[in-house]
């Protein structure tokens, strides 16, 4: 009788908090302040534990480990990504501007919706089912990165500054390697006549991409590990 009483508390705890969820819509870009902020304070946070890693390599390991969560649901939830992406294009519309409840915010609800956003208008690998190279690339950076990123963290928490060095060198020579690679790759595809990203008149690419603005993000990810590199060196 106590546990189906605590079942039936739990389910009304989750209830009201979908209802407040329901009662607030924000618009996407908010929603993705209100998740980076979040991330930054509980960052901001931990980091008075850490010793003998630069501040600006924390703050990169961390959003690694956090861009490692966002990787596994997005492969756990590719499918939902897709129709976000294809409701996106056919209503000429983005995630920026839209309005959402505020449980988007959720890690595994944030991701289906940004990864849409980035299927539909930066790479369009993303929004398919006929290969798993998105997946591919997503899944090793979430393996060799973000899990190594933590360990670093995990390391350098419990004072193994030695092997906490070599957790890092992994996670960020492998971000580094994953980033030209897939940079290189997206490249090629651009002027490849049968392949999603080729540029076209409905799909434009511009110079320097900057009718795909959203692939600019990936300038992170082969600066950020250049620098930690060169720290640790």
């Amino acid at each position: 009788m106590f546990l189906d009483f605590l079942y039936i508390n739990f389910l009304n705890d989750i209830n009201i908090l979908n209802i407040i969820y329901k009662m607030f819509k924000i618009p996407g870009l908010v929603g993705a302040v209100i998740e980076i902020t979040l991330y930054a304070s509980s960052s901001t946070f931990l980091y008075t534990q850490i010793k003998e890693i630069d501040v600006v390599t924390y703050y990169w390991l961390t959003f690694t480990v956090l861009t490692g969560f966002w990787e596994a649901f997005y492969i756990l939830g590719h499918r939902d990504s897709i129709n976000v992406s294809k409701y996106l294009l056919e209503t000429k519309s983005n995630v920026w501007t839209s309005d959402f409840d505020l449980s988007m915010i959720l890690p595994w609800k944030f991701s289906v919706i940004f990864y849409g956003e980035y299927g539909a208008y930066a790479d369009r690998e993303y929004m398919t089912e006929k290969d798993n190279w998105s997946r591919l690339i997503e899944g090793t950076h979430a393996l060799f990165c973000g899990i190594f990123s933590l360990l670093t963290l995990l390391l350098n928490l419990t004072d193994n500054y030695d092997k906490s060095e070599i957790a890092l060198s992994v996670a960020m020579g492998s971000q580094l390697m994953n980033s030209i690679l897939y940079m290189g790759e997206y490249s090629l595809q651009t002027k490849d006549k049968d392949n999603l990203n080729y540029k076209t008149d409905e799909f434009p690419l511009g110079q320097f991409w900057n009718k795909r603005p959203f692939m600019y993000i990936n300038i992170f990810w082969t600066l950020m590990p250049v620098y930690a590199i060169i720290q640790l060196l």
